[in-house]
Formats: structure tokens, C-alpha cells, sequence
């Protein structure tokens, strides 16, 4: 499927580790112009970054901070800084985070030593200089090329116009649904949660319905997640338009999966390992 204008890429959907060469969470949103970033985890920035070479992304929202869903900011952010001493960049990217995300990101830069860099001031670029000038003040490179935030599960979060709303949901740290209010289209993205009716009501007449489904076979270890069932069910609830069952506990669970959810959802069903570009 070519990728439109208004369109939803799964770069990764494994859940715990990439699985087959899959990375884990993280799913691309194009919208108005705009490519938002719903969760970054291990093995996304390659996914994202590609053939390009630049991180090609206007925003981040991350559902929760689990390893799984946001390890690859650091990655991420590399190839920011790398725009920035390079092509002279300067406008960082937001990077929307739940609540204690500016602690728990600046502690991971930390293990790095990223604070203790240092860029020559007065040499190079217009980002060179940016980026030498935070340094000397004492701040982080990371938290300079992301302009790092928090939200509450259930906020609205705006983007340039956009508005993505959010739903806090069940997996034992604060944890947030996202929705993306497209013009005529809707996509609503689960994160990972125990099943949860009001989840449903969150997602009402939503066009895209991305479910978390992880315990679908013998390799979902554990943890609060629905079955592919459970995913179905919500989707009834939701009146959604397409299901796509994400979060897999492997690739050989998805005819499986399909089935499970089909007994409970008339609509389209799909798996994040086997479809990655929806138009919406």
C-alpha cells in the first residue's frame, strides 16, 4: 500500500524485544503535513531514520516508560544532535512524556555522561553554537534537541493544530491511550492495558483501532495486557471501523489472533506484523 498524505506506518509492534527483526513500539501518524511519533522503542529510530539520515519527525508522544516503548529516544536524539552540529538545525522536537518522564529521561542521558560533552561555543554552525552554549550552562545536549514534556493520561495534547487526546489506561504505571483527531478519520491507539470497557468509550466510531493483544500464545510472558479476544470485544465496543491487533507475543501467532478477535468483531482485523501502512 502506498504510503497517503493522511496515513498510519507500524515501524514496530514486538512486544518486550524485537521479534524476527521487528522493532518494538512505535507507530508513525501523517497528518496535516505533521509526522508524529506514537512511542519509540528498541530498534524504531532505525526504522524511522531509514535511508534518510535525518530523523524525519515533528513530534513524540510516549505512552508509558517501559523499556519497550521508549529506549530508542537516545538513539533518536543522536541523529538530532547530529542535524544539529551538521546542517545547523536548531528547532528542537517535542517529546511528550508521562508523568515522571523528565526525571527518568534525564537520568537515562545521564548514564551516558551526555552533560559532561562539550562543543566548541564560537566554532561551526548556527546548531553547533546552540548546542555548545546549553553545555556551557550546565544542561543536557539530549534535552536540548528535545524539547521535553509532560502530560497527565488524559490531557489533550496539541501539535501545530493537531490535537491528540488522551485516556489513562491499566498496566500498572501511569499509561496513557492516545487518539488522533484527523479530519473525518480517527485513529486511536491502545498502548498496553488490561482490557478496560471505558477504553471502548474512548475510542468510539474510530476509524483505526490499534489494540493491544499480547497474550495471544505461549511467548507472551506476562504482565497487564488483553488477549486478541479482549481486543475484539473492545473494538464491538468501540464501534470501530478496522481492528489492528498489535503487541503480538510472536509473528506465528497472527492467523491465531485474527481468529480469536474475529469471534467477538464483524469488522476488518488486522495484525501489526503483517500490515504496516493504513490510510486513513
Amino acid at each position: 500500500m502506498a504510503v497517503t498524505s493522511r496515513s498510519l506506518t507500524v515501524l514496530g509492534s514486538s512486544a518486550g524485544f524485537p521479534i524476527s527483526g521487528f522493532a518494538c513500539s512505535g507507530y508513525l501518524a501523517r497528518i496535516a503535513g505533521q509526522r508524529l511519533l506514537l512511542d519509540c522503542g528498541p530498534g524504531i529510530a532505525g526504522a524511522l531514520i531509514g535511508a534518510d539520515a535525518t530523523a524525519g519527525v515533528d513530534g513524540v508522544i510516549i505512552s508509558h516508560l517501559h523499556p519497550d516503548h521508549v529506549l530508542d529516544l537516545i538513539p533518536l536524539g543522536y541523529a538530532l544532535m547530529t542535524e544539529w552540529l551538521t546542517e545547523g538545525r536548531t528547532q528542537p522536537v517535542p517529546v511528550y512524556l508521562p508523568p515522571g518522564g523528565l526525571e527518568f529521561l534525564q537520568k537515562l542521558s545521564d548514564l551516558f555522561g551526555h552533560r559532561n560533552w562539550r562543543f566548541e561555543e564560537n566554532g561551526g554552525n548556527a546548531g553547533y553554537k546552540a548546542l555548545g552554549a546549553a553545555l556551557a550552562r550546565g544542561e543536557d545536549w539530549l534535552l536540548t534537541v528535545f524539547d521535553a514534556r509532560e502530560y497527565e493520561p488524559g490531557d489533550d495534547i496539541v501539535l501545530d493544530g493537531t490535537t491528540v487526546a488522551t485516556f489513562p489506561v491499566d498496566h500498572r504505571i501511569p499509561t496513557a491511550a492516545m487518539r488522533i483527531r484527523f479530519e473525518g478519520a480517527d485513529l486511536v491507539y491502545s498502548a498496553d492495558t488490561r482490557f478496560l470497557p471505558a477504553l471502548g468509550d474512548f475510542a468510539a466510531g474510530t476509524d483505526l483501532f490499534l489494540v493491544d493483544a499480547h497474550f495471544s500464545g505461549p511467548k507472551a510472558p506476562g504482565g497487564l495486557h488483553m488477549t486478541p479476544a479482549d481486543a475484539g470485544h473492545l473494538a464491538t465496543i468501540a464501534n470501530a471501523k478496522r481492528l489492528v491487533l498489535c503487541h503480538l507475543g510472536a509473528p506465528e501467532d497472527c492467523a491465531s489472533a485474527q481468529q480469536a478477535a474475529a469471534a467477538h468483531f464483524s469488522g476488518a482485523i488486522h495484525t501489526a506484523f503483517d500490515t504496516r501502512e493504513y490510510s486513513l
